[in-house]
């Protein structure tokens, strides 16, 4: 009787490593064959000409350092309570707000109030190893990934020499020059970890800074008057987040910045394109609401933001978390009703520019919405162009390793939740699912996920340039 069990046991092991071979060999295939549609669309829609773009704001040193190697070297626990605090005042304020995120797996920023706090912070991250220190904040994210494209790119930014020296041949800035950079800690963390009693259910991060100068836009003033001059093809507004719950500000003083905003973009004669950011006040993001966004005809923004401004726009709230992983289903209906909202804002006189352009970036897709007939092009090549960048960036390589990507792109996915709506079967050969609805265009691509996370922090300023570069 042993020796049968014995060897039913054998078979049932042997049974399934090979069915597990098979899957994981199917698996291998799969993911390759999308590679190679995807870079057969971005062979086929190369960077015609030389666009030229103004990127704004935000201008930082960036520190991408191990978060729990940072918090094991400072001896700091995970807390008892995980609960979201809008600025980090104290250890246990930065404890809870990071158990918070770090267990949702969602990208946030923070502002910490304590100096001494963000400095020792700061000092402790370069004794990690694998510390990196990189030009960043997103004006430059941005602007880095379209000079890289191939665009000629002016960027707004208070910065030291050292870093402006830093940016790339096609790239110039404007601003002021200052004695010291603003420095952001992007504390880092892999997918399905654990600490204490959290887990990660996909690497993300947590921002924090302790800005001096970033809030304030005094780069404003110099790069109104540039941008005449330079006569770019599209403006791209960023990094508006570090002024949300900025301390140092006086009531109004957000708001009489945004107002200054207000007025060089409604001077503007060219396409502008608002990124969207990890926002948490309510008052902050209705002034979004009344200065900036009525500009906005192109808008970029995460899993997380959609579902933020969605709720703003519809019922006046702002949300503090969502899904890490949405259904394309359920994103796709709120691009929707985030673009009908826009438009009737814009018949009604509220919005100033109509919305003809929304990309929607997660970590297993790529969504960009486009009206029909307006000036942004190649929205299927865009799509793809995204994705291959949201590989390449967090995977810090331009060659793209299929061993080291996998996709959680289902066979078919739903347009709507409402029940009934059509699916769309997903074709790895041709990866990218377009079609036309109403007014506009909608255009799906999978992401090759990447496995070997070298950083994710930027990486939606890196994705946005990608998609937009191909339709200015």
């Amino acid at each position: 009787m042993a020796n049968v069990l014995a060897s039913t046991l054998s078979i049932l092991v042997v049974i399934a490593a090979y069915l597990y071979y098979k899957h994981v060999t199917s698996q291998d295939k799969r993911v390759l064959t999308v590679l190679d549609g995807l870079m057969f669309i971005e062979r086929q829609n190369p960077l015609q000409g030389t666009p030229k773009v103004a990127s704004s704001f935000e201008a930082t040193i960036d520190y991408y350092v191990d978060s729990l190697e940072l918090l094991g070297t400072m001896r700091l626990e995970p807390p008892e309570e995980a609960k979201p605090h809008d600025i980090v005042k104290t250890e246990r304020d930065l404890l809870e707000t990071f158990a918070f995120f770090f267990n949702h797996s969602a990208a946030s920023s923070r502002y910490v109030e304590d100096k001494e706090l963000f400095h020792n912070l700061a000092a402790k991250s370069l004794e990690v190893k694998g510390t990196r220190k990189v030009l960043g904040g997103s004006g430059l994210q941005i602007g880095k990934r379209l000079a890289k494209e191939g665009c000629h790119v002016l960027v707004a930014a208070d910065s030291t020499t050292e870093s402006l020296n830093m940016l790339p041949q096609n790239m110039s800035s404007v601003g002021r020059i200052v004695d010291s950079d603003d420095i952001h800690l992007l504390l880092e963390y892999p997918a399905y970890f654990p600490w204490g009693k959290y887990k990660s259910r996909r690497a993300n991060r947590l921002v924090l800074h302790s800005d001096e100068h970033n809030p304030y836009l005094r780069s404003l003033d110099k790069f109104q008057e540039k941008v005449q001059e330079f006569s770019p093809d599209i403006l791209v507004v960023s990094g508006l987040h570090m002024l949300d719950n900025f301390p140092g500000f006086n009531p109004g003083d957000s708001a009489n910045i945004l107002n200054r905003l207000s007025s060089f973009l409604d001077a503007q004669k060219i396409p502008v394109h608002f990124e969207m950011a990890p926002f948490h006040q309510e008052t902050f993001f209705g002034e979004l609401m009344r200065y900036i966004i009525p500009y906005a005809e192109s808008m970029g923004m995460n899993e997380q933001e959609l579902p933020n401004l969605w709720s703003k726009l519809l019922y006046g709230n702002i949300t503090v978390v969502s899904s890490q992983k949405p259904r394309v289903a359920k994103v796709l209906d709120l691009m929707r009703d985030v673009y009908k909202a826009c438009k009737d804002n814009y018949k009604t006189g509220k919005k100033k520019r109509q919305l003809t352009r929304i990309h929607l970036h997660t970590l297993a897709f790529q969504a960009i919405l486009t009206t029909k007939g307006s000036n942004w092009k190649n929205t299927k090549a865009a799509a793809a162009k995204a994705s291959l960048t949201a590989t390449r960036f967090v995977c810090g390589s331009e060659t793209i390793d299929p061993k080291k990507s996998k996709l959680f792109m289902d066979d078919s996915f739903s347009k709507s939740v409402v029940p009934g709506s059509p699916r769309v079967k997903f074709n790895p050969s041709s990866p990218v699912s377009c079609w036309d609805e109403n007014d506009y265009e909608i255009c799906v691509a999978p992401v090759l996920v990447c496995t070997q996370v070298l950083q994710t922090g930027g990486g939606g300023d890196h994705i946005t340039a990608g998609g937009l570069v191909l339709q200015i």
